[in-house]
């Protein structure tokens, strides 16, 4: 029987390729799921893992919706690479803090952009984990994004 993969953030196209490789690595027969909210970046990211999967004659059957509770049915394991507010998003967690005198590299996991994220990340990444337990509640649950800490406390603690 074949394991059932679930990535949901699939449109974050450079985090699904790198773990699609690592799937097709394993030669194991899968169920992928790709799930994104944006139909158009879920669109490049299931035609980009198609031909990956034909490139190395792969026994991987794709699937894809921009709605997770059609997908997560009887997952095995399930990894977000979520981003809320996308790089806009990002952007104004370094921006705003630099208007004040706060000086970040990244932004993405503490002071005020880590902050700002976890603000962003913790209600999506709920709702998600809540969806996993509904749907799937045997499946290991992955996050891929950042803050890390703050997310999987406040899954951990909702759930």
């Amino acid at each position: 029987m074949a394991a059932k993969y679930v990535l949901i953030g699939a449109g974050s196209v450079s985090f699904t390729r790198g773990l699609v490789a690592d799937i097709i690595r394993t030669g194991k027969e899968v169920d992928l799921g790709l799930v994104d909210v944006s139909a158009e970046a879920l669109g490049v990211a299931e035609r980009l893992v198609a031909k990956m999967v034909a490139a190395r004659g792969a026994p991987i059957r794709l699937s894809a919706s921009t709605e997770r509770r059609d997908i997560l049915p009887e997952a095995d394991a399930v990894i977000c690479t979520v981003g809320v507010g996308g790089r806009r998003g990002w952007h104004s967690d370094i921006a705003i803090p630099r208007c004040h005198g706060i000086f970040q590299p990244v932004g993405d996991t503490t002071m005020p952009g880590g902050l700002s994220r976890a603000l962003r990340m913790i209600p999506a990444m709920v709702a998600i984990a809540r969806d996993v337990l509904d749907l799937c509640p045997d499946a290991l649950f992955f996050n891929y994004g950042n803050p890390m800490t703050a997310v999987c406390r406040a899954i951990r603690k909702a759930t």
